[in-house]
């Protein structure tokens, strides 16, 4: 140690002391995330991986990138967007494990639901966090401070919970926030801000250090689905892999042999995101996995270098250049015949009429995008051992990482299996939609269809008991209705909701019970069971149960009243019954930045309209409720009764998908839609009556809990 010293001859004493610190206190070394991870986590074989025991990142490299990428002190914000089976949930439970034992502010995990947080912590995280030495260290587990969603730790807690939980969201504060699929987690209501975002606003206090990780699987909503919309606003990083092929040659026109050992960087020193073996100059032919062949505009080289301007007297500019990429190969092992030519029926030419499976299966490889080469699945390891992460979005927030990945990386999964997963998907729209989403990663954009009869026959084919129009078919706990005016007519459906209290998973179910046309507003509330009719009768809906055991008797618990073109009739009807029937209008998604459903008060706040984006409710209501049956959190039970009508009928399948000014939107061949208006109302509804079913379910598990408890001594 050394200090300079004054005119006088004396030590500077600031300089002294300055240089004392600096011998003693010396700054902790930052460990690299990943590596941390390797020594201390542990996979416990409850989560049924391929690989229980002694985590080794290296045996899917690409994530240590991602980690680094994470540990950067910019970043704040990280999205992950990948296919399913792909390593993203385990990842979030790294970054839980780390978070507990290495730094200071608590952890929160945002799951689907209550139900799903419960099944994870019980099958895979509480023995991560036991099995983590560091972590168990500072596990206070008493019965009071270690329960199923709250786990206490010396300084610290960790807190699992649902969204829609509303009791759950408040009252804390975090500085590690996960939003587990969070394309399944309850988005935006008509009032009330999305779970995410309660969840985010945890971590107010800790900007300067917090971590929010997002990942999920796209979902229904497509690419206006949660994840992706963040996706798309951050760096949007790929993975890029070298091609062997391309990489030999290089070595080739370099003079070099294999033998040859380029000076690379340690690990320390690589820049987050890549390996060190990526900084082998031999290495060519970068390029991202993509199952089909995908262009893209990119602000880099064919060898990943930045393309800027290079004029330095202005403002740095991004250059582009358009980017194509390989795809899964496997066409070779198509079964082909002599058929009659679609030009001349009278000559015959080779047409595919199906595929070698077992083929497929074995022998898929990918086609480099640059040399057109094969590459075999046996190189894969080579190539992800050599990862380096892309960003394609050059003016995103440097506190926000966004990155995609997708089964194709894995080392875990056979390229075969998933080409032939994609050809058992073909022409089924149900599995198309399963392939883009749980294996490729990324929203399904759909073309334009129709509904067909066929489609509501199956619907009818659906419901598990069987009824007519005006029963309703098991206990229901709520009925809506809705309703859509055309002149002096109004047409109306009601829906029974209720849960499957016998299903595993408690799922909700919805029934069609009774639609038609009046003749006025007086009517609705008539209907509704509100008020006598005429004849002074109460109109009720009956179940009662095939034992006799069960009878109940329901009114119309609330609704909404279209209000289209002639708001201000609507409106004021809607005054007078505003404790039960609401006004809506659907929007364009320009109009509605960014939410799914908005409320706004109209008549100087006398009341409030739900407004809706009208093309997204469309959509849900013939893929998910009519096409396929389910929506990809699972099985949608939206019942039909056998006896619709012809009204019914006209009406569900007047509407199709069409193009207009170069934007997919739903078209009506006669404008005779009425009934399919008020079913697309009754989806608008749905997010209210689910948070009211779920709190149903909670009082039960808390009543079924409370039975369970010893009695006191």
């Amino acid at each position: 140690m050394s200090a300079t010293r004054n005119p006088r001859g004396f030590l500077d004493a600031r300089a002294w002391l300055r240089g004392l610190i600096k011998a003693v206190i010396r700054p902790r070394p930052r460990t690299r995330l990943w590596k941390w991870i390797d020594q201390h986590v542990k996979i416990p074989e409850s989560s049924g991986g391929p690989n229980p025991g002694r985590m080794r990142t290296g045996r899917f490299p690409i994530f240590r990138g991602l980690y680094d990428l994470a540990q950067q002190r910019q970043v704040h914000f990280l999205t992950l967007c990948s296919s399913a089976r792909a390593g993203k949930t385990l990842f979030s439970i790294c970054l839980v494990l780390y978070w507990i034992a290495e730094r200071f502010g608590q952890v929160v995990w945002l799951d689907p639901t209550r139900n799903s947080a419960r099944k994870l912590v019980r099958d895979e995280i509480e023995d991560f966090l036991l099995e983590c030495t560091p972590v168990r260290s500072l596990a206070v587990i008493t019965k009071k401070a270690w329960t199923t969603l709250e786990k206490a730790f010396r300084g610290k807690r960790f807190r699992l919970v649902g969204s829609g939980a509303e009791a759950d969201l408040h009252g804390f504060n975090a500085e590690l926030a996960i939003e587990n699929e969070l394309d399944r987690c309850r988005a935006s209501t008509s009032d009330d801000a999305a779970s995410s975002d309660k969840i985010e606003a945890r971590t107010a206090l800790f900007a300067s250090s917090r971590l929010i990780v997002r990942n999920s699987t796209p979902g229904e909503k497509g690419e206006f689905g949660p994840i992706w919309v963040h996706f798309q606003a951050g760096s949007q990083h790929y993975c890029y892999l070298p091609c062997p092929h391309c990489s030999a040659e290089r070595e080739k026109e370099m003079g070099v042999g294999p033998q040859w050992k380029p000076l690379l960087p340690t690990e320390e020193e690589t820049e987050p995101g890549r390996s060190p073996l990526s900084y082998d100059p031999r290495l060519a032919g970068w390029q991202r996995l993509t199952f089909f062949v995908e262009k893209a505009i990119v602000p880099f080289d064919i060898d990943l270098n930045p393309l800027k301007d290079a004029n330095a007297n202005v403002a740095p500019r991004t250059e582009w250049r358009e980017e194509v990429t390989g795809k899964a190969l496997f066409e070779k092992f198509a079964i082909m015949e002599d058929r009659p030519a679609d030009a001349d029926p009278t000559r015959l030419e080779k047409k595919r009429v199906g595929w070698r499976i077992d083929g497929v299966r074995k022998g898929t490889t990918f086609e480099c995008a640059h040399c057109k080469k094969e590459i075999e699945q046996v190189d894969q390891k080579w190539m992800l051992d050599r990862y380096r992460w892309v960003a394609h979005n050059p003016y995103a927030d440097e506190e926000h990482v966004s990155a995609h990945t997708w089964a194709f990386y894995s080392p875990f999964q056979a390229w075969g299996v998933l080409a032939v997963e994609f050809l058992q998907a073909k022409g089924n729209l149900g599995l198309l939609i399963k392939f883009w989403n749980l294996v490729l990663g990324k929203p399904f954009i759909r073309s334009g269809t129709a509904i067909k009869e066929d489609d509501l026959d199956r619907v009818i084919g659906r419901c598990p008991v069987p009824y007519l129009q005006g029963q309703i078919p098991l206990e229901a706990e709520y009925l809506t209705i809705t309703v859509d005016r055309q002149g002096t007519s109004r047409w109306y459906t009601i829906r029974a909701w209720g849960i499957l209290w016998d299903h595993p998973e408690l799922q909700s179910w919805s029934a069609l019970i009774d639609w038609g046309e009046i003749g006025g507003d007086k009517q609705i509330p008539e209907k509704a069971g509100h008020v006598p009719d005429a004849n002074g009768n109460l109109r009720r809906f009956k179940y009662t149960s095939k034992d006799g055991q069960t009878a109940r008797e329901y009114a119309v618990l609330s609704g909404l009243f279209d209000a289209g073109y002639e708001k201000d009739q609507v409106w004021e009807f809607c005054r007078t019954q505003s404790t039960w029937l609401s006004p809506s209008r659907g929007m364009k998604d320009t109009n509605m930045g960014g939410s799914l459903i908005r409320v706004e008060p109209v008549m100087d706040g006398e009341i409030d309209e739900v407004r809706y984006w009208s093309n997204y409710f469309a959509a849900d209501l013939y893929y998910s409720c009519i096409l396929d049956g389910k929506n990809s959190a699972g099985v949608i039970n939206w019942w039909l009764p056998t006896n619709i009508d012809a009204d019914y009928r006209k009406q569900l399948t007047d509407e199709y998908q069409g193009e207009d000014r170069g934007k997919r939107v739903w078209m009506t061949r006669t404008k005779t839609n009425h009934l399919g208006d008020c079913e697309k109302l009754q989806r608008v509804l749905s997010g209210k009556i689910e948070e009211a079913l779920d709190e149903l379910r909670d009082a039960r598990a808390a009543a079924e809990a409370k039975k369970s408890e010893p009695p006191p001594v």
